[in-house]
């Protein structure tokens, strides 16, 4: 009967599966534009696994994520009265690495309602979800994966700049 993985090994395992994905190949403005990457609800759930246990320690829940299209934003982060949240992805992106920047940006705002959120009701505070320092906590953790944590990704410099770092 085979050994399960250790954790250790898991880890690295979903370490390079994360680095694999942020280092593919960018396709071409135009394919970006007439063939965006579409995420899959599976695929949503996969990598949140994935950054849950690489970044944020499975401290978060899994919440109920929906890929659909969106209008006016990449993703969303609705917080609910008893502390869970939802996640709302859209269903095109330009690369896969748009993807997973903007669903490790929406995770950001699920640990400010989730975890954060309880120990401000504990001190008699509202919870609160927004870009303020709570917002950036795990951007060193993410940056180790190529994971650029922005408040916002503006398109116009995207199709000029094709970097990460710089939209």
């Amino acid at each position: 009967m085979p050994k399960k993985d250790s954790l250790l090994t898991k880890r690295s395992r979903y370490r390079r599966q994360i680095a694999l994905f942020m280092q593919h190949d960018l396709p071409t403005v135009a394919e970006q534009r007439a063939k965006p990457f579409r995420p899959t609800e599976g695929q949503a759930r996969y990598y949140f696994r994935l950054l849950n246990l690489l970044i944020f320690g499975n401290q978060l829940a899994a919440p109920k994520i929906t890929v659909r299209r969106l209008h006016g934003a990449w993703g969303l982060c609705k917080g609910n009265e008893d502390l869970t949240c939802e996640i709302d992805l859209t269903d095109r992106y330009y690369c896969r690495q748009w993807f997973l920047i903007v669903l490790a940006h929406e995770m950001c705002h699920q640990y400010q309602w989730e975890v954060l959120g309880q120990r401000r009701m504990k001190q008699g505070r509202h919870p609160i979800m927004s870009h303020g320092p709570t917002f950036f906590i795990f951007r060193d953790s993410l940056r180790r994966f190529g994971i650029p944590l922005k408040t916002a990704v503006r398109t116009n410099r995207w199709f000029k700049l094709q970097d990460f770092s710089k939209v």
